[in-house]
C-alpha cells in the first residue's frame, strides 16, 4: 500500500513539475511576444522618422508640418469624366511658390490658384511619400507668389477676402480680380463641360480706394484730374492698351503714374 501511495504521489509531482515548466514556458513565449511586438514599433516608429526626413524636395522636410502653414481643409474637387479645361490658373502646380502667413514667408511651397472656387491650393508629400491637396485658409493668409506673380488677399467694403493679382507697389496700384467658368457645351447634343478662359476684371487702387477701367479713358479718370494730362500722354507716347497690355507694361505704368502724386 505504501509503495502504491508513494508511486502515485510520485506521478502527481511529475504532473505538477509538468504544469510548472507549461506555465514557466507560456510565461516566457507571452514575455517574448510582448519585446517582440514592442522592437516593431520602435522600427516603425524609426521608419516613419527617416522616411519623413528624406521625403524628397516638399515643404515637409523645411517646415516639419508647421501648423501655421498647414492649417487648411482637405482639398477634393473632381471634374466629370469629358470635362475639357480645369479650374486652376495654371496647368502644374509652381513648386518654388511662396506665401506669407501672420508675417511669416514660406519658400519653395507648390501651389496653384483654383479660379473656379477662389481658393489657394497647397500640394505637399506627407511622411510616407504620398501627395496631399489642402485649402491655404484665409484666416492668416496674406499675399502669395505663383510662377513670377505676385498675389494678396484684400478684404473688400463688407470685410469678404478676395484674391487680387498685384502690380505696383503703391501708393497707386493695378488689381486684377481672375476667376473662371464652369460652362456646359450647347453647340451640340453633348452635355460634356467646359472650362472658360480665365476672366479679368481690372481695378486701379488710388488712395486706398479702388476704381474699375475697361479701357484707357476709364483708367486715366481713375487719377486725381490735374494727373489726367500726364497720365494721358504717357498712354499714348507707349502705344498702350490697358486692357490688353503686358504686366510687365502696366507695372511700368503704374510706377510712372506714382511718381505723379502730389501734382
Amino acid at each position: 500500500m505504501s509503495e502504491l501511495l508513494q508511486s502515485k504521489c510520485g506521478e502527481l509531482k511529475k504532473i505538477i513539475n509538468s504544469k510548472h515548466n507549461c506555465i514557466q514556458t507560456g510565461m516566457h513565449i507571452m514575455r517574448f511576444k510582448f519585446l517582440y511586438c514592442f522592437l516593431l514599433l520602435l522600427i516603425a516608429s524609426w521608419t516613419l522618422t527617416v522616411s519623413a526626413q528624406v521625403t524628397g524636395k516638399n515643404p515637409d522636410k523645411v517646415y516639419g508640418y508647421d501648423p501655421l502653414l498647414y492649417n487648411g481643409k482637405v482639398y477634393y474637387y473632381y471634374n466629370l469624366p469629358h470635362t475639357k479645361g480645369n479650374q486652376y490658373l495654371f496647368d502644374e502646380f509652381d513648386q518654388q511658390g511662396a506665401l506669407t502667413i501672420r508675417g511669416i514667408t514660406y519658400t519653395n511651397v507648390n501651389l496653384n490658384l483654383d479660379l473656379l472656387n477662389q481658393l489657394l491650393i497647397l500640394k505637399y508629400s506627407n511622411a510616407i511619400g504620398s501627395q496631399n491637396l489642402i485649402e491655404v485658409s484665409f484666416a492668416w493668409l496674406q499675399k502669395f507668389e505663383i510662377k513670377g506673380r505676385h498675389f494678396e488677399v484684400i478684404a473688400t467694403a463688407d470685410t469678404t477676402k478676395e484674391i487680387y493679382q498685384v502690380l505696383g507697389t503703391g501708393p497707386a496700384r493695378i488689381l486684377y480680380f481672375q476667376s473662371k467658368k464652369l460652362l456646359i457645351e450647347n453647340l451640340t447634343e453633348s452635355t460634356d463641360q467646359f472650362y472658360s478662359d480665365v476672366q479679368r476684371l481690372m481695378y486701379v487702387e488710388v488712395s486706398n480706394q479702388k476704381y474699375r477701367y475697361k479701357n484707357n479713358r476709364s483708367f486715366v479718370a481713375a487719377f486725381p484730374p490735374l494727373q489726367h494730362d500726364a497720365v494721358r500722354k504717357y498712354i499714348r507716347k507707349h502705344n498702350l492698351i490697358v486692357q490688353k497690355a503686358k504686366d510687365s507694361e502696366m507695372t511700368e505704368l503704374i510706377n510712372y503714374c506714382n511718381t505723379l502724386t502730389g501734382k
